[in-house]
C-alpha cells in the first residue's frame, strides 16, 4: 500500500469515526510503526517473507484496519469505543477460527480429542485443563496463518491446522500452559526456541 493509499485510508477512518484526521494520522503511524517492528521478528524470516512481502500482507488484512480504528479511536480519548471495536474484531476472528477448527478430519491430531489428551498428558496436564488452551492454541495459529510460509501459502486455515504435528502440538501446548501458570520466562525461552527453529 503506497504512502498515498494509507494517507488516504486513515481520512476514511477518520470519517467514519467522526474524529479529527490528526488522530487517525498518529494511530497510522503507530500501527505501522508496530507491523515494522513486527516485520523483523525473525519467525517471518523463517516463513521465507521478507519484510516487505510481511507489509504489504499485514497492510492489506482485516486485523491492520481494526487496528487502526482502534488506536484513532484511543488517540481521539475513546477508550471504551476502542476497547469494543478490538474486542468485536477478534470475536470475529475467533469465529472463523472456530469454523476452521471444526472442519479438520478426525485423523488429524487437532481434529482427535484423544490424542491431545495424550500429548497433554504426557505434558502432566489434566484433560480439562489442556481442553481450556486448545482453543487459544488454536487462535495462535490461525493469527499467524496470513503470513505462512511460501509452499503453504495455497492451504486453506482448516489445512493449516490439520497438518499440526505431534511434535509441534507439544511445543504449543508447553509454552501455553507456562504462560497459563504465570511462569513468564520460561514461557518466552521456550517460544524463543520454537521461533529460531529451521
Amino acid at each position: 500500500m503506497s504512502p498515498t493509499a494509507l494517507h488516504a485510508l486513515s481520512l476514511r477512518v477518520a470519517e467514519e469515526l467522526g474524529v479529527h484526521p490528526d488522530a487517525a494520522a498518529r494511530a497510522l503511524r503507530a500501527a505501522l510503526g508496530l507491523l515494522r517492528a513486527q516485520a523483523h521478528h525473525p519467525v517471518i524470516a523463517n516463513a521465507g517473507m521478507t519484510p516487505t512481502e510481511y507489509l504489504g500482507l499485514a497492510l492489506t488484512s482485516d486485523r491492520f484496519k481494526a487496528l487502526l480504528m482502534a488506536a484513532t479511536l484511543t488517540a481521539a480519548g475513546r477508550d471504551a469505543d476502542a476497547r469494543l471495536t478490538w474486542t468485536a474484531h477478534l470475536d470475529r476472528e475467533m469465529a472463523a477460527t472456530r469454523t476452521a477448527h471444526e472442519a479438520i478430519p478426525a485423523t488429524a491430531i487437532l481434529g482427535d480429542p484423544d490424542t491431545i489428551h495424550r500429548v497433554g498428558r504426557q505434558l502432566g496436564l489434566t484433560d480439562e485443563h489442556t481442553d481450556q488452551l486448545i482453543p487459544g492454541l488454536v487462535f495462535t495459529i490461525a493469527t499467524g496463518y496470513p503470513y505462512r510460509s511460501a509452499d503453504m501459502r495455497h492451504h486453506s486455515l482448516t489445512d493449516v491446522l490439520a497438518q499440526l504435528t505431534a511434535e509441534d502440538l507439544t511445543e504449543l501446548l508447553q509454552h501455553a500452559a507456562l504462560v497459563d501458570a504465570g511462569r513468564a520466562e520460561e514461557a518466552a525461552i521456550l517460544l524463543r526456541r520454537i521461533q529460531h527453529a529451521p
